[in-house]
């Protein structure tokens, strides 16, 4: 009887340990979700995620996710993409030919040290703005209670594709989000209507 009992123990062992790492992992998987968002909402799974600090609900105007990279550079860096319209090949400054958008969206969330770093930061990302385009506007938003610096811009370098933008900084906790909407001549959108339309959609953890 003993050595039948031995035997289901040894056949239950794998069987639990399975279980058990599998509970493991939807507990990590389920902490990777904040439970609020900063403006109030409860945090929907579908948001595309941005490390575990941002969610970005599916934009308008035609923008499709072309990327999201977990990790771009260093620690708690993170990038996305969204395009719009249909792409023509590009050779660009380096001589490589890639896919060029009538418009495309970028965003960054940087994370630093504290809230003090990234108010540096963020001064920092603004200053090479506007030292790169020539600023037509410049003006304070709010969305989901956030409030961002937003820059309309046109022109930039002879290697530049895009003749215009709008592009939005703002600082939560110890991160910088940058949003920078590019579009040519060919793009019929309202690129400020549409900057702020997708922010109406970024929603911060609450717990930043």
């Amino acid at each position: 009887m003993l050595k039948r009992h031995r035997g289901l123990l040894y056949l239950l062992v794998p069987f639990l340990l399975i279980l058990a790492l599998i509970a493991v992992w939807n507990a990590l998987d389920f902490s990777r979700y904040p439970e609020k968002a900063a403006d109030g909402a409860v945090w929907d799974k579908s948001w595309e995620m941005m490390g575990t600090a941002v969610g970005i609900e599916p934009p308008g105007g035609g923008l499709t996710l072309l990327a999201n990279n977990s990790i771009l550079a260093g620690s708690d860096t993170y990038y996305a993409a969204w395009t719009a319209g249909e792409p023509a090949k590009y050779t660009n400054a380096d001589g490589d030919e890639v896919d060029l958008y009538p418009a495309q969206l970028y965003v960054l969330l940087y994370g630093c040290e504290d809230e003090a770093a990234a108010r540096d930061a963020c001064a920092d990302f603004l200053a090479r703005e506007k030292a790169t385009y020539t600023v037509q506007d410049e003006r304070a938003e709010t969305h989901n209670t956030q409030d961002y610096t937003v820059l309309d811009y046109t022109g930039g370098s002879a290697d530049n594709p895009y003749d215009r933008g709008s592009a939005a900084f703002a600082v939560r906790g110890g991160y910088v989000l940058v949003a920078e909407l590019l579009a040519q001549d060919s793009f019929d959108g309202d690129v400020p209507a549409l900057l702020a339309d997708f922010l109406d959609g970024v929603h911060y953890d609450a717990a930043l």
